[in-house]
């Protein structure tokens, strides 16, 4: 074997031995000059993208700017916007600058009285004075100059003269047993509020202590915890967030004042009080009218997606784009070039959008349900308004409300004490009220103190052996309902200006048609009633349709009979959905009239065992106010491409429900009931208004409330004008108004009324 090798050596020595020596040394060379041409390939070519990026990432930083949103208008030309992508500045101070700290006091004092009270409600003012202060409630509020900036001044002192750090978070995502131990440990300087852990170095006296019972429960590094625990000089004092475009314009405009007087001699450095302010921008989305038709946008969320409402619906051409802001860095890993280029890393088809709600209309309802839902001792007041001419909503409004710039606000609780709510059974009927309970109940904190609390029963209201609380709107989540096209509800008598315009257009029924009403209509065991004993005996259709007389309007529907009525009903636009471009709207489908009794054609006629939105009911009106004609209602006007394409929505009619003449007759037998004062409170001079009006009560566990109850009620009223060439269809409904019984005439009715005058000023409607 040995011999073999050995032979096979001097074989390969021999062969090579033939070339001279300079031969091999090219051949070497030719190899590595191969290797190296095929390794600069391999790089340049081949892998190329894969070294730029490790070279990027070795001499750029990456910085991801939030995705941007686009703009929201109103119908209106000029002060338009109702919500937009900005950056707003947080306002905060360094409390280690020593110098004029009596005229920073002075100073910021006055930036915070503009920024949450001047020329703001006394409402606005008590609630945005309440979070800056960190209270629950002021009792001793004033809307007065003087008391606000002393309450203001001495929480400003408290922040500028706090100069040691005495609040870190360690931890936001703790477990209930991570939780659990800490609370039981009894730490000092040691807090857990839910899932979150803060530290309060300040009240720290043995680190090591304090960081290895820390490192035991949710571990982490020795050392690194001993750092994060450390007492340290505070140099961020935070003062207000997500100031308005003017505060932070006015506190700039100081700053750069303040520069120029020193640079000419007019002021010394250390009456500066500039060195101190710390203005630092952050991405918004802006509502400019805050609580401005917010049922109608909502909102968006963490990831910068919109919630619902319009800001859902459009989500994917409302959301703009996300960027990465690349900057150069030197061979020391120092930035040197901080805006040297952008990339978009996400681009959807954006585009604007303008509603048609109108900006003006829609601020001056929402300021008259605001004072009425405190005059009616309501827990709602909603308004719909229609053009019958094109089907456009020219408002929607709701009362309570939430700012959608601190959207989080809706689940603020308050106490439930004997001072505030006397009466709980009343005062608090159907607002959302919490018991304490240690058993059974969920973990919420109220005051900075974890407490357990459960949703009571009806029955527990005027227990005041629990403590209870209250959401402060009364509503909890609840307010970002848009109540004109989520909530269900029975019509009642506005139902029956649809029910005889039915029976019009079938040429069952006459105006002036006398028929008997004896007062009441059997059927099986149960007995229908007309609610006014003035609808007795022989009277015309005009006058049942004036009183509201439920067995007149049982008459037409035996005449009509199911079938027919049905179809007419659903023509009308009841129990389907509009298909308005918002989120969320909903309805309610019966049954097929095959399956229907004949105590359910009977109560369906009058607006019982039927249930309808605001928006079908303010369809159905329009259907009357146009001229029989139904039309897809509309809230977005027209969207608008950055490229200069403009989507205008156009009237979409999709077929006729009655005749033009039958519209006529019914508009005028609503007229009558104005001008003969069955609605005095409705009545606007020298207009002539078609109207209904509707006292419906609430089902509750299978039966209806106590009618004669306090709270147990809905008033709604709902009509067009100038009845001639209506402008406008409105809609109101007040639920559970506590002041009257007759819930529509004290309420819904005054609302109509003086949303009405307005509209009638609005539009320049000429007197008749």
């Amino acid at each position: 074997m040995q011999q073999r090798w050995q032979q096979l050596y001097q074989d390969i020595v021999k062969k090579l031995s033939k070339y001279p020596r300079e031969y091999y040394v090219v051949v070497f060379f030719g190899v590595i000059f191969l290797f190296i041409v095929s390794e600069l390939f391999s790089f340049t070519v081949m892998n190329n993208q894969y070294y730029k990026a490790l070279a990027d990432r070795q001499q750029t930083s990456q910085t991801s700017a939030p995705i941007s949103r686009w703009t929201i208008f109103s119908s209106n030309e000029k002060w338009n916007v109702l919500a937009v992508w900005v950056d707003l500045n947080d306002l905060a101070i360094d409390p280690q600058v020593e110098w004029s700290k009596p005229k920073l006091i002075e100073f910021l004092t006055d930036v915070v009285y503009n920024e949450l009270c001047y020329l703001k409600s006394p409402i606005e003012c008590r609630n945005a004075l309440t979070k800056f202060l960190w209270l629950l409630e002021i009792p001793d509020f004033r809307m007065n100059e003087w008391y606000l900036k002393q309450r203001i001044q001495s929480r400003v002192e408290e922040r500028v003269n706090r100069d040691k750090v005495t609040s870190v978070l360690l931890r936001d995502n703790l477990s209930p047993e991570q939780a659990f131990d800490l609370d039981k440990m009894n730490l000092a300087g040691v807090y857990v509020n839910g899932v979150f852990l803060y530290i309060n170095p300040e009240e720290i006296s043995d680190r090591d202590f304090i960081a290895g019972k820390l490192v035991e429960t949710i571990g982490g590094d020795f050392e690194q915890m001993k750092h994060f625990i450390r007492q340290r000089p505070l140099r961020y004092s935070p003062i207000l967030n997500k100031l308005s475009i003017t505060t932070s314009e006015f506190i700039k405009q100081k700053i750069d004042e303040e520069k120029q007087a020193l640079s000419r001699g007019y002021i010394e450095k250390e009456d500066m009080v500039g060195w101190f302010i710390i203005l630092t921008p952050n991405p918004h989305r802006l509502y400019p009218e805050r609580s401005l038709a917010s049922q109608v946008l909502w909102f968006v969320n963490s990831a910068w997606d919109g919630v619902y409402g319009v800001e859902g619906y459009f989500n994917n051409i409302l959301k703009w784009k996300q960027t990465q802001t690349l900057s150069r860095k030197d061979t020391m890993g120092r930035t040197i070039d901080p805006f040297s280029f952008e990339e978009d890393i996400l681009s959807t088809k954006w585009a604007n959008i303008t509603l048609t709600i109108d900006r003006n209309v829609q601020k001056a309802i929402e300021d008259i349900i605001d004072v009425d839902i405190f005059t009616y001792q309501a827990n709602k007041v909603s308004v719909v308004v229609m053009n019958p001419k094109t089907w456009a909503i020219i408002a929607m409004a709701s009362h309570p409300r939430v700012d959608l710039n601190s959207p989080g606000d809706a689940y603020e609780l308050v106490k439930v004490t004997p001072e505030k709510y006397p009466l709980p059974s009343v005062n608090l009927l159907w607002a959302r009220v919490l018991a304490v309970d240690n058993r059974d109940g969920k973990e919420y904190i109220y005051d900075g103190k974890k407490i357990f609390l459960r949703e009571i029963e009806r029955e527990e209201y005027d227990d005041w052996s629990l403590e209870k609380y209250v959401y402060a709107n009364r509503q909890w989540a609840w307010v970002y309902r848009n109540e004109t096209i989520q909530d269900l509800y029975e019509p009642g008598s506005v139902l029956k200006a649809i029910t005889t315009a039915i029976g019009i257009d079938t040429w069952e029924i006459d105006p002036f048609e006398y028929y008997r009403d004896e007062g009441s209509v059997k059927i099986d065991r149960f007995t229908i009633r007309n609610a006014s004993s003035v609808c007795t005996w022989y009277h015309t259709f005009q006058h049942a349709l004036d009183y509201s007389c439920n067995v007149w309007m049982i008459r037409i529907a035996q005449r009509i009979w199911t079938s027919l009525f049905h179809k007419y009903l659903e023509s009308f636009g009841f129990w389907k959905k509009t298909w308005i471009t918002l989120e969320w709207e909903t309805t309610w489908r019966l049954d097929s009239f095959e399956r229907w009794s004949q105590a359910q054609l009977f109560t369906t006629s009058f607006g019982q065992w039927i249930t309808s939105t605001m928006l079908q009911m303010a369809a159905s009106y329009s259907v009357l106010a146009n001229g029989g004609v139904y039309v897809k209602p509309q809230i977005v006007k027209q969207i608008e491409f950055p490229d200069g394409r403009v989507i205008v929505n156009k009237k979409e009619e999709t077929h006729r429900v009655i005749k033009e003449s039958t519209a006529k007759i019914v508009t005028d037998m609503l007229v009558n009931g104005v001008e003969k004062w069955f609605a005095k409170n409705a009545w606007v001079a020298w207009y002539r208004i078609a109207w209904k009006t509707w006292t419906s009560q609430i089902a509750y566990k299978w039966k209806y409330e106590d009618i004669n109850g306090i709270g147990t009620k809905i008033g709604s009223f709902g009509g067009y004008a100038p009845a001639e060439d209506p402008r406008f269809v409105m809609i109101v409904k007040v639920d559970r108004p506590r002041i009257a019984w007759d819930g529509w005439s004290a309420t819904a009715a005054v609302t109509f009324s003086k949303i009405s005058q307005y509209l009638f000023n609005y539009y320049g409607i000429p007197k008749r």
